[in-house]
Order: structure tokens, then C-alpha cells, then sequence
């Protein structure tokens, strides 16, 4: 279970779960790396075959292993001799084939991360909401691809702010890390490593987040990371945000597999969230031509069942088609806000105590706004002044109408 440091604020940090013999978290010391081609790599490290740093790519550091002792070969037989270029040219054989089996390895490790990455954004899809898909993204991100922690960047004015964290068990420790990155919220042009990322449209790893100086420091120290992963999100080209995951709960160093899974991860979580979007904002513009329908409807149903009044027909000046030609800029100068907001709801079709409810008002204070606003309008019915809002509200300067 991870805990949090309550004293600093910061999440805590376990034991890591597995070390490398040299007592850093190394490459080997992954559970689901813990195969025979990654114990014959630590064993070539152990007997000095192999010179690396944790944070080195196996395959790479075996392939200048293998140039090292084919060079060796090359001395011993240009020496004559015979037994050391034996040794050394059976060390070749054997870092050869250690090399061609990293390969392999990492390739089946490349299609196993890509096969995560696709369960993860499979369960983004079914997100139907924007703030969901936003606080999912992360979670997916750990649980389906392996990670320990992730975190969600957005960019806005220039500054980098983190909406979403999700920490595994440690949900005190990822509100904290939120809260403290949105009081932070460092500009872009601090951030070197982001802004590298939007320069080149690509992915980055940090190995020693301790000591790159391309990081935030404040949001490192605080989140207390090590090494971590990050890419870009941007759907349409344009740099919306960034994903950022690491291993730290687990005490593991990231490689370029990690960055690389984030990076596929980042580009399908762009075009779900570019999708989710779309689909809210069609969700809201199909809500609101359902209201205006309703509001016409209303209008029409209040005008077939006004009443009739006996008298002569209003001079040109004073008829109905004349009243309802009234210009915004009167409406606003002649009706309070709450007058409007009666006007808004008389189109809706509302009753008086339904406009009393809906405005916390006594049903006699709604009526004395309804004849005031009749009179403004001078509007015979509430047909009338219905219509004269439905015509209004689709006016693009009608301003708080």
C-alpha cells in the first residue's frame, strides 16, 4: 500500500519492490522482465562483459560489447594468438547471440505495451463526458499499460497545468500532487523539456529526473520522481497538453519502451478526447434547437388559444406586427434582468406559479412582473410578448437576452 507524507505534503514513496544487483533499479528489474534473456544479460554484467548504466538500452550496450571483443579477436589474431582469439571469439558468439535475443525480446515487449495501449484506449472510447475522459486518461494509462503514477498536462496561456493525476491506491497523494501543480502552474517557457516536445512533435524520456535540468524542479522535488516518461497530446496537430507516467512506486528506471507506449498511448487518447468532445458539443446544440422548438411550439399554442377581444383594429402605428418590431437596444433599456428572465420563461411555456417556482418568487410578484413586461412590450397577451422574445432570441446582438 503507498502511503502519503502528510508532513511535506508530498506522495510517499515504498521500498522499491526489486533492485539490481548493483543496487540501482535497473532494467532487469522488472517483474515482467524477469525472463532468461534479461538474467543472462545481468549475468553478463556481473562477470564484466557488459559495462552499462541503468539507464542504458540492453541491446545497445551489448552491441558495443560485441565490438569490443571483436576487436579483441582482431588483436589476438594479428598477435598470433590463437587461444586468447579463441576466448575472445567465443565471447563474441555468445554477446552475438545475446544481442540478437534482447532484440527479440524487446520487440515481443514492443507488441505486449501496443496490445495494452489499444485495452486501455478501447475503455477511453466508451467515455461519452469530457471531464471523465479527462480524469480517466490517467488511470488507463497505469492500469492498462503498467505504469505506477501518470499525470495529465493541459496548455493554457502559455503555462502548464495539470488536470488529472491518478496514483494507484494513493488517491490523497495524486489530489495533493494536482493541487500543488495547479498552484505552480509553470510557464511554458521554463519547461524546456515540454517545450523541446513541441518543437519536435515527439515523445521524451528522462532517466535522472534528479539532475536534467530541462524539468521543473518545484513539481520533481514535490512529486518526487526519478525518471518518467512524457508525450504530447495533439489531436489536430496543435499541442493540447501532455502525458506524463513513471515507476516510482515500483523503484524502476523508465526506458524508451515506456516512452514510446506513452506515446502511442497519447496520440489515441487525442483523438477519443477530440471525438468526446465533438459529441458533447453536438449533444448541447441538439439540446438547445429542442428548446427553441419548444419555445416556437409554446408561442404558437399561446397564440391559437388567446382570446379574442371585440374592438376596432389598431392603427398601423400601434399594431401587433408594428410592436413586435421592437429593437433590442429598446428591450434592454426598457426591461430589468428579472423582467427578462420572467420574458424568458413566459416563452418556455411556464405558468405563473411554474415561473414562481423557478425564480424563488411568490406567484403575485411573478404576475406584477408579467403586466409590466406586457406593458414595455405593449404586448396585448403573453403570445405576444412570447413572440416578440422567440424573434429577439435569435438576434445576434440581443446581448443578455
Amino acid at each position: 500500500m503507498v502511503t502519503t507524507d502528510l508532513a511535506s505534503g508530498a506522495p510517499g514513496v515504498p521500498a522499491p519492490t526489486a533492485l539490481a544487483d548493483d543496487g540501482h533499479p535497473g532494467w532487469a528489474s522488472r517483474p515482467e522482465r524477469a525472463t532468461a534473456v534479461s538474467r543472462r544479460f545481468q549475468e553478463a554484467r556481473e562477470q564484466g562483459l557488459i559495462h552499462c548504466d541503468p539507464g542504458d538500452m540492453p541491446a545497445q550496450a551489448v552491441a558495443e560489447a560485441v565490438d569490443a571483443a571483436a576487436a579483441v579477436v582482431r588483436c589476438a589474431l594479428e598477435s598470433h594468438g590463437d587461444d586468447e582469439a579463441l576466448a575472445a571469439l567465443e565471447s563474441v558468439l555468445d554477446l552475438s547471440l545475446l544481442e540478437r535475443e534482447l532484440i527479440e525480446d524487446g520487440a515481443h515487449r514492443r507488441g505486449r505495451a501496443l496490445l495494452r495501449v489499444q485495452d486501455g484506449l478501447s475503455k477511453l472510447r466508451a467515455v461519452d463526458g469530457v471531464a471523465e475522459i479527462v480524469d480517466r486518461a490517467p488511470r488507463e494509462l497505469v492500469e492498462s499499460c503498467g505504469f505506477d503514477r501518470a499525470v495529465l498536462f493541459r496548455v493554457h496561456d502559455g503555462r502548464m497545468v495539470m488536470e488529472a493525476a491518478y496514483f494507484g491506491d494513493d488517491s490523497a497523494g495524486a489530489e495533493k500532487m494536482v493541487a500543488f501543480a495547479q498552484s505552480v502552474s509553470p510557464p511554458l517557457d521554463h519547461m524546456l523539456l515540454e517545450t523541446e516536445m513541441i518543437r519536435k512533435r515527439a515523445p521524451a524520456i528522462v532517466r535522472d529526473a534528479t539532475t536534467d535540468p530541462r524539468v521543473n524542479r518545484p513539481i520533481i522535488d514535490f512529486s518526487l520522481t526519478r525518471s518518467y516518461v512524457a508525450a504530447p497530446v495533439m489531436p489536430t496537430g496543435q499541442v493540447i497538453g501532455f502525458l506524463h507516467a513513471d515507476r516510482l512506486y515500483s523503484g524502476q528506471t523508465v526506458d524508451e519502451i515506456d516512452r514510446d507506449t506513452v506515446w502511442a498511448f497519447a496520440e489515441g487518447f487525442g483523438y477519443a478526447f477530440e471525438r468526446t468532445v465533438l459529441m458533447e458539443r453536438m449533444r448541447r446544440q441538439q439540446a438547445e434547437v429542442r428548446t427553441a422548438l419548444a419555445t416556437a411550439e409554446a408561442a404558437a399554442r399561446a397564440l391559437q388559444d388567446a382570446d379574442l377581444d371585440l374592438r376596432k383594429v389598431d392603427p398601423p402605428e400601434q399594431s401587433s406586427a408594428a410592436r413586435s418590431l421592437v429593437e433590442p437596444e429598446s428591450i434592454r433599456a426598457v426591461l430589468t434582468r428579472r423582467e427578462v428572465e420572467v420574458l424568458r420563461l413566459m416563452a418556455a411555456g411556464r405558468t405563473n406559479q411554474q415561473i414562481a417556482g423557478d425564480l424563488v418568487i411568490s406567484t403575485g410578484t411573478v404576475k406584477s412582473h408579467v403586466k409590466r413586461v406586457l406593458r414595455k412590450l405593449r404586448a396585448t397577451n403573453r403570445a405576444e410578448a412570447a413572440s416578440t422574445y422567440v424573434r429577439l432570441a435569435s438576434v445576434p446582438d440581443a446581448g443578455w437576452l
